[in-house]
């Protein structure tokens, strides 16, 4: 008599058939996948590499000759640029400065409304849905500095030396710096808010239990509680925000025009980059200046992500 039960023999039909199945459902997947990677190497990848190759080159009638460094260094030795990096990134970090803290102080405010909050999330987003040149046409009739809406109404309420605004290319309250980063917050608050308001709302209830349990005031819970929690929230809002400032465009260019009047003090790096290809028709400087604006963005991303969420890779690992 045998000692053990022989295992059953593998039927190699039905290993196949599993197979099949399983190929079948990857193929599935990959069909969802593929039209946006096919859209993402056409209009992004694509237009990168030509880019870096642009900035290599330089164009001549008998053809595209390597320059290797050449136009990095034209960059690099223009005042112009480095005026408009400055720019760029003032109002990145006066932008980010003010809409983070204020969207984290109205989305805690509307998480503590049971009733009426859906109207004010509406109204808090629909500057975003709002088109950036009309924005910014209607701001230009507001920051007028002889008959504008909002010096009109500070010489009504008894003001003499008003602001300049938008003729002011000074760094200061009342400059032109100022005037497109109020236009900026107002236009991007809604959408941070709601990103915040989802940050919040994802936070367990236990925690909130567990500080009042310890006698946290609400202050206190919102401090050493809600922020902290927030933090994978902050670090997205960081690295878009970064890079929708970075990217800032229509509102400058229909403010200041393409230098960035007054006295370029509102020109950014992409309407450097624009003014080079397509006003100077110095295409390899402009891909010059899209490689450095790459390299600042992608810095940026890894940065953040490293820096900010090092703790929570850890945690997940």
């Amino acid at each position: 008599m045998e000692s053990g039960s022989k295992s059953s023999p593998v039927d190699p039909g039905s290993v196949r058939s599993r197979l099949t199945r399983a190929f079948r459902g990857t193929l599935v997947w990959y069909s969802f996948l593929a039209p946006p990677l096919f859209l993402i190497m056409v209009f992004v990848a694509y237009p990168t590499a030509i880019a870096f190759r642009d900035s290599f080159f330089t164009e001549t009638p008998q053809g595209p000759e390597f320059a290797g460094l050449y136009h990095f260094g034209r960059l690099f030795s223009s005042g112009i640029f480095w005026g408009a990096l400055g720019n760029t990134i003032l109002l990145g970090v006066a932008f980010l400065g003010l809409t983070i803290p204020l969207a984290t102080i109205f989305a805690s405010m509307l998480n503590r409304l049971r009733r009426g909050s859906t109207p004010l999330k509406v109204i808090y987003f629909l500057p975003q849905l709002t088109s950036s040149v009309a924005v910014a046409i209607v701001f230009n009739y507001v920051f007028q500095p002889d008959w504008g809406l909002l010096n009109g109404t500070l010489r009504s309420l008894g003001v003499e030396q008003v602001p300049l605004w938008l003729s002011d290319p000074r760094l200061s309250l009342g400059g032109s710096r100022a005037a497109v980063t109020l236009l900026a917050v107002w236009a991007g608050l809604g959408y941070f808010i709601i990103i915040i308001l989802a940050g919040l709302q994802s936070i367990p209830n236990d925690l909130y239990d567990a500080a009042a349990i310890d006698g946290a005031s609400p202050v206190q819970a919102w401090w050493y509680v809600t922020l902290p929690s927030l933090r994978p929230t902050f670090v997205f809002l960081l690295i878009t925000g970064s890079i929708d400032a970075l990217s800032r465009f229509g509102d400058l260019w229909t403010l200041g025009g393409p230098g960035g009047a007054p006295a370029r003090s509102l020109q950014s790096v992409v309407m450097f980059m624009f003014q080079s290809g397509f006003e100077s028709n110095d295409y390899s400087l402009a891909a010059a200046t899209a490689v450095v604006f790459f390299v600042i963005v992608l810095a940026i991303t890894l940065f953040a992500f490293r820096g900010f969420l090092r703790s929570e890779f850890r945690a997940i690992r």
